[in-house]
């Protein structure tokens, strides 16, 4: 009988409020003592997370996604996500008994503002993205698009936070091997997705209107000047002694030279992965029919989703050294916020413009609804005014002037 309610329940609602069984699970194992040894902290996670995927092979047992990898993988991840929004929420004191455990004998590197707010992410953007994933995949809709940009997302986060660690000042433990499967499966799904797309037909960008060309050179003026920006910053937190270097990374952006090394990976991937992008979106500009920019662009977007919320939260979070903020002054704010702002805001527009035509047919139906209902409705009948009678003239007297104007 409860077999047949759980049919009825739609399968994304099971997958989000199972997640959250972790809660319990983590005070549980909080309070046990074999948690004092860093292998035992790891070991409980290589147990749960499989007991997790058993439990959504029950609620996926009568659904079309029963024979989908990618459903698994989403369901646990969202696990995952509860398990870090635990963890911010404990760094930053909301909460209390949940995860010391983790933070002391897992991985102690998570005790900084890079570590609190990847979590963060982790626990509300990346878990929304699963449980659309999810849903789009249970209705048997595409989900492709959003997955090319949660592949963007949380492989930032990875080549970001796993060098950063190592280079770090805080110690290796069993528990760092418990991210391995972050980069393993957004690889696999990664290449999954792109090799999909090589067998959609795509609409070519031909025939472009002048306002078409128009904003396409804007992209290619901004993504030139970013490339620049990206070199700077990349050769100012690498130790420059150059004035100009000297003064960004003191006066404008001094996370850069974090000693958590977190700020520095995030530039140097920019230098080593966005530049590259940003080259071939400006050869797809220049040179028309170039269709395979569009899922690029949706991991390009991702990335520095990711990137650049998490950059900018650290630069002005209180849990960061004070001499590592952005300086308190007019300058300093507004080329931070204009060069990182840019650096999310421009791609996703990007984005947008490669997909213009999807997502115009997309919103064709809705549109055309709204239009057929303004036509519909009955309009308002004009008041009725009384014609103007001329005024009768006697043949006896004579016509004035304004009998003449009334005539």
């Amino acid at each position: 009988m409860s077999l047949q309610f759980l049919d009825s329940v739609p399968l994304v609602v099971l997958v989000g409020l199972g997640s959250f069984l972790a809660a319990p699970l983590i005070y549980t194992l909080d309070k046990l003592a074999v948690m004092e040894d860093q292998r035992w902290v790891f070991m409980s996670g290589v147990i749960t997370l499989p007991l997790f995927g058993l439990l959504c092979c029950v609620w996926v047992r009568r659904s079309p996604c029963k024979k989908e990898p990618l459903f698994y993988v989403f369901s646990i991840f969202s696990f995952t996500c509860v398990v870090d929004l635990f963890i911010a929420l404990e760094l930053d004191g909301y909460v209390k008994g949940f995860m010391e455990f983790y933070l002391r004998e897992g991985e102690p590197y998570l005790r900084s503002s890079y570590g609190c707010l990847i979590n963060y992410w982790d626990g509300t953007g990346h878990f929304a993205m699963y449980l659309a994933m999810i849903a789009l995949m249970s209705t048997g809709a595409d989900y492709r698009q959003l997955g090319l940009y949660w592949v963007g997302s949380i492989m930032n986060s990875m080549i970001v936070f796993m060098p950063g660690n190592w280079t770090g000042n805080k110690g290796i433990k069993w528990s760092y091997l418990l991210n391995v499967p972050y980069v393993v499966y957004p690889i696999y799904a990664g290449v999954r997705f792109f090799r999909e797309g090589f067998h959609l037909k795509k609409r070519q960008f031909r025939g472009k209107s002048p306002v078409e060309r128009t904003v396409e050179k804007f992209f290619i003026a901004w993504f030139s000047l970013a490339i620049l920006v990206c070199m700077f910053r990349m050769i100012a937190c690498m130790g420059c002694k150059d004035y100009i270097t000297t003064f960004y990374i003191t006066d404008i952006e001094p996370y850069l030279v974090d000693p958590r090394q977190y700020g520095k990976t995030q530039a140097l991937a920019y230098f080593y992965y966005y530049i590259p992008v940003f080259v071939a979106v400006i050869c797809s500009l220049v040179y028309d029919g170039q269709t395979w920019i569009k899922d690029w662009s949706l991991l390009c977007a991702g990335g520095t989703m990711q990137g650049q919320l998490v950059y900018i939260w650290c630069s002005l979070k209180w849990s960061t050294p004070t001499e590592h903020l952005v300086p308190d002054t007019i300058l300093a704010r507004s080329i931070f916020w204009l060069v990182n702002l840019s650096l999310v805001i421009v791609p996703h527009l990007f984005a947008v413009y490669c997909h213009r035509f999807e997502i115009r047919d997309k919103l064709a139906p809705y549109l055309s609804n709204i239009q057929g209902q303004s036509q519909s409705l009955p309009k308002q009948a004009s008041p009725i005014r009384p014609k103007k009678t001329p005024p009768v003239i006697s043949e006896t007297r004579r016509v004035t002037r304004l009998q003449k104007k009334l005539l």
